[in-house]
């Protein structure tokens, strides 16, 4: 069965934020590995551009003839529980006046009533790391 995400490229607005679905291994590990794939498709850091990194992302993951799509845009949990209610994270990419980038990992529920769970809050470096220790602390 396939876990789905949502990608949230954040910029300074929600205007210049761009929500990307991804329709498998959307947990923590394979969110991992799709953004490192899209570092190599995007332009070279500190550059960061949303609306660069979300098409980077869709280059870099898109398998196939289908699997990842652009969503509306605005505020994530809203745009997943009427575009995507069956995902189980969300991730959100934005960098830090420091020029680094970071991520949010959220576990979600985008049903009836939507929550998420902040799970970490990292520089993306980091993320692969923690991604491996959770998983390998979950088996």
């Amino acid at each position: 069965m396939s876990t789905r995400a949502l990608y949230t490229f954040k910029g300074e607005t929600a205007k210049d934020s761009w929500n990307v679905y991804k329709h498998h291994d959307g947990y923590p590990t394979g969110a991992a590995g799709f953004l490192q794939d899209t570092l190599k498709h995007a332009w070279e850091l500190p550059r960061y551009e949303p609306d660069e990194f979300a098409a980077a992302f869709c280059a870099a993951t898109k398998q196939g003839g289908g699997g990842v799509r652009f969503m509306p845009q605005g505020a994530p949990l809203k745009v997943a529980s009427t575009n995507c209610s069956d995902i189980e994270y969300r991730y959100e990419i934005f960098q830090r006046p420091n020029q680094t980038l970071y991520i949010r990992a959220y576990a979600v529920n985008a049903w009836d009533k939507p929550t998420e769970t902040l799970l970490i809050e990292c520089p993306l470096i980091e993320f692969r790391g923690w991604a491996e220790r959770e998983q390998a602390d979950a088996s």
